[in-house]
């Protein structure tokens, strides 16, 4: 999961910590809301528009604005390439590896010295 360190000015805070108020959202879901639905708005097109590289194009958003639970719920899902789908389909692949995260690996990652000797395991119980 991305977790970016954001730094904006104390008007931004100030409307975030408002909507933090004023719902039942937490501080990271406002933030994520606000990400969620730029991709879609003419607006942020507008503003960034000036700011693109040479001979580039804004991409699209790899999701579809009805895939709400995209910015309401924080999932863990760790995809190399996340393919653009629609909102039935979207739900089986998050319901799917929703289950693969509470599964316990069957092997844990190992790193070996190239002299031999030192080892350091991640994870899990040593055999």
């Amino acid at each position: 999961m991305y977790r970016p360190t954001v730094r904006y000015e104390d008007v931004y805070k100030e409307y975030v910590e408002n909507v933090f108020n004023a719902t039942h959202l937490d501080r990271s879901q406002i933030i994520r809301a606000a990400l969620f639905i730029a991709g879609h708005t003419e607006q942020f097109s507008s503003i960034v528009d000036p700011y693109l590289k040479r001979g580039m194009s804004l991409p699209s958003p790899l999701w579809e604005e009805e895939d709400e639970e995209l910015w309401l719920n924080q999932k863990t899902i760790e995809q190399t390439e996340i393919p653009k789908v629609g909102k039935s389909a979207h739900r089986e692949q998050i319901k799917h590896e929703l289950k693969r995260e509470h599964e316990q690996p069957t092997a844990s990652p190992k790193v070996f010295s190239p002299g031999g000797g030192v080892s350091i395991k991640f994870g899990g119980s040593h055999r």
